[in-house]
């Protein structure tokens, strides 16, 4: 069975009992930087020169062995520069939001979204995805990622005031989430044309350590269902990735329509299988730091500890619980792989 095949099936496991597979499906969450910074190109690099992109990816993943590869990942914060906010590339990491677009949420209808086409870093983006889909899609599962409505507005709008308005202005904040919704959508459907089967939907500040669960119920799940079903109806599997510890929303999650849930450090992964029943697969969850600061040997327990974990779930993909730091050694992320396989 190809790599690509062990994950869909995964996906499609409606079971969380062992797997009949000796091979757990393996793979990094995320990973643009990480993958860049092993050939020493920064992000801003690789959209100056996105003919360096796809070899990158795919010449990393020959020495990793990563099941799912996500080219376009490390690149969320763009889409707040294209409508007028102010970014900032560190020279070795992801994209800081220095300034949102506005202040306003009545500005947020005033958005012309062909500008995310019509922007030569997209088509750059895109073009990696499709080069990366010719070279490697027919073994391993090609991917992308995007913030998920609820964040995208708070990088939009500014995290503090999406914050205050869930009381003062709950109304305003709903059309925002729309508008977000759209954005998001815009952002990842031609990705699926260029060979992007599996999209990831991340939303950190949706998290549990950030948000109630009655907010999470009305402000965030209704909107990631929305871009999950249109996302679905182009033939892409979704994940969702919340960071941080969503324990009392897990049980939401099979009604979001999202096929995989990855989870942090933060959610015991024997608690998801038991929540979830099998009726979305699962990944996770190995702490990213411990990931930089472990040595080889222990890296390779964590993993294993990860995977006795999820039970050895035919539904189960080992994964780190977020985006890796772009300093972990390559023999790390070797050795954690290496423990699914």
């Amino acid at each position: 069975m190809l790599p690509k095949d062990r994950v869909i099936h995964a996906l499609q496991a409606k079971s969380n009992i062992p797997s009949c597979q000796s091979r757990i499906p393996a793979a990094l969450l995320s990973g643009g930087t990480w993958s860049f910074r092993q050939k020493g190109l920064t992000l801003l690099d690789v959209l100056e020169k996105p003919e360096l992109g796809a070899p990158a990816i795919v010449e990393v993943n020959q020495l990793i062995h990563s099941d799912i590869v996500w080219p376009g990942s490390g690149y969320h914060n763009l889409l707040i520069h294209f409508f007028g906010g102010k970014i900032k590339f560190r020279p070795q990491g992801n994209i800081d939001v220095l300034e949102p677009v506005f202040t306003k949420v009545a500005a947020a209808d005033l958005l012309d979204l062909s500008r995310i086409d019509n922007h030569e870093w997209i088509r750059a983006i895109r073009s990696i995805i499709e080069a990366v889909d010719a070279q490697i899609g027919n073994t391993v599962l090609v991917g992308t990622s995007s913030w998920g409505p609820f964040t995208l507005a708070g990088q939009f709008y500014g995290v503090e005031r999406l914050m205050a308005g869930l009381y003062k202005d709950p109304a305003a904040i709903h059309a925002l989430l729309e508008i977000m919704t759209e954005v998001c959508v815009a952002y990842l459907s031609p990705a699926i044309d260029k060979g992007a089967i599996i999209l990831s939907i991340a939303e950190p500040t949706a998290s549990g350590d950030l948000i109630s669960l009655t907010h999470f119920t009305e402000f965030a799940a209704p909107y990631i269902t929305k871009v999950a079903e249109r996302l679905k109806q182009r033939g892409a599997f979704i994940t969702l990735h919340i960071c941080g510890n969503i324990k009392n929303s897990l049980q939401l999650v099979p009604y979001m329509n999202v096929d995989l849930l990855s989870l942090d450090y933060k959610v015991d992964l024997d608690l998801a299988q038991r929540v979830l029943d099998g009726k979305v697969a699962i990944a996770g969850n190995l702490n990213p730091v411990l990931l930089k600061d472990l040595a080889y040997d222990e890296v390779s327990q964590a993993a294993r500890q990860c995977i006795k974990q999820a039970g050895r779930g035919a539904n189960y993909i080992l994964m780190p619980g977020c985006d890796i730091p772009p300093s972990v050694p390559l023999t790390n992320v070797q050795a954690f792989l290496s423990a699914g396989r």
